[in-house]
């Protein structure tokens, strides 16, 4: 039997943060067999170790996960939420030593471990700064704040996905002569580190943003207008721009027009779409989902019955976007108040 060997591309991100004390951060990894091929949709076995002092230091808390990989081999864990096997997280006093991280996996699901290596923490962003810093990770090196991190052998972002400022991985799909977002945009920030004001998690509840994105006001979207090539940046990651009308009526023409695009566009199922769902076949992987809006009064509606995605072309007081529906398999292009919050969806430059 061939001999797995698990490639780990992508390391820690950190997360979910509550008032002063860290109750767990993310971890993010791809795993890949000895041919160099992602281990997908397969559930995978890991052990994880916090040990202070030093490489060879005590073990200060130690978790189990079984997670599911997804279509590209990437995984996610909440270090701190896991099946504990020792200690108490939320009492790591991250201020009071240096500590690190030990992974050891199982392709298999099981409990038959093999260590994948250990990597350096850094504590003084936990004790001191969680309330306020952002991480960025780029080209091998994790940001936090005004310290980094190099994660030896990381090599950038999987092919066929993007990052955002905030660390937020997507999928990407091409669709014609066009590269797309699989996902709708999760960034609480720009580009250059500043923060969106007006980014807003459905009903209010983070528990949405990680199935449907998050909503923003047009002027939210369009904040940081232009990039180097002279395309609307807005809200997306560095070499994506918000499409123009007229970039989404390329992709709904290339899937048929408007009678028949929104189908070709609309995951499957009722997971993230109220019955009947009409017309869904997803055949172009853009994979949308029922994201809802949110009003100028701040109320939230439409989930799972709506999905609606900004372009950055506008018309006054108003600007279009693009619509489709749980009961049509259409689409849709029309003008709306600017400071209704929809999804957003990157296309590449």
């Amino acid at each position: 039997m061939k001999k797995i060997n698990l490639i780990i591309l992508l390391l820690i991100i950190i997360g979910s943060v509550a008032a002063q004390t860290p109750q767990s951060f993310k971890y993010q990894a791809v795993a890949r067999n000895s041919d160099g091929e992602a281990i997908v949709n397969t559930t995978i076995g890991i052990k994880i170790f916090l040990i202070s002092d030093n490489i060879s230091g005590t073990v200060v808390y130690s978790e189990t996960f079984s997670p599911s990989s997804n279509s590209i081999g990437i995984i996610n864990v909440n270090i701190g939420q896991g099946n504990v096997l020792s200690g108490n997280f939320s009492a790591i006093d991250w201020g009071a030593d240096e500590y690190f991280l030990k992974v050891a996996m199982d392709v298999n699901g099981g409990s038959s471990y093999v260590e994948m290596g250990t990597t350096q923490l850094l504590s003084v962003p936990y004790s001191l700064y969680t309330a306020s810093i952002y991480v960025h990770y780029s080209d091998d090196t994790l940001y936090i704040g005004d310290q980094y991190v190099i994660i030896d052998g990381g090599g950038g972002p999987p092919a066929g996905t993007v990052t955002d400022y905030d660390g937020n991985l997507y999928e990407t799909v091409v669709i014609g002569t066009q590269t797309w977002m699989k996902q709708n945009l999760r960034s609480l920030h720009y580009t250059d580190g500043s923060t969106i004001d007006e980014a807003y998690a459905y009903e209010d509840n983070e528990s949405y943003v990680s199935d449907y994105g998050r909503l923003y006001t047009w002027n939210a979207v369009m904040k940081l207008s232009k990039n180097s090539s002279g395309r609307a940046q807005g809200v997306c990651p560095d070499g994506w721009h918000v499409p123009t009308k007229a970039e989404a009526e390329v992709l709904q023409d290339f899937l048929g027009g408007h009678m028949e695009a929104g189908g070709k566009m609309k995951e499957t199922g009722f997971t993230y779409w109220e019955n009947p769902n009409t017309g869904a076949t997803n055949e172009s992987g853009f994979s949308s989902r029922g994201s809802g809006q949110r009003g100028q009064t701040g109320n939230y509606t439409n989930l799972m019955r709506s999905f609606n995605i900004w372009t950055s072309t506008d018309n006054g007081d108003k600007a279009y976007h693009m619509s489709n529906l749980f009961n049509s398999d259409n689409t849709a292009f029309e003008l709306h108040m600017k400071t209704i919050g929809w999804s957003v969806r990157c296309v590449k430059d």
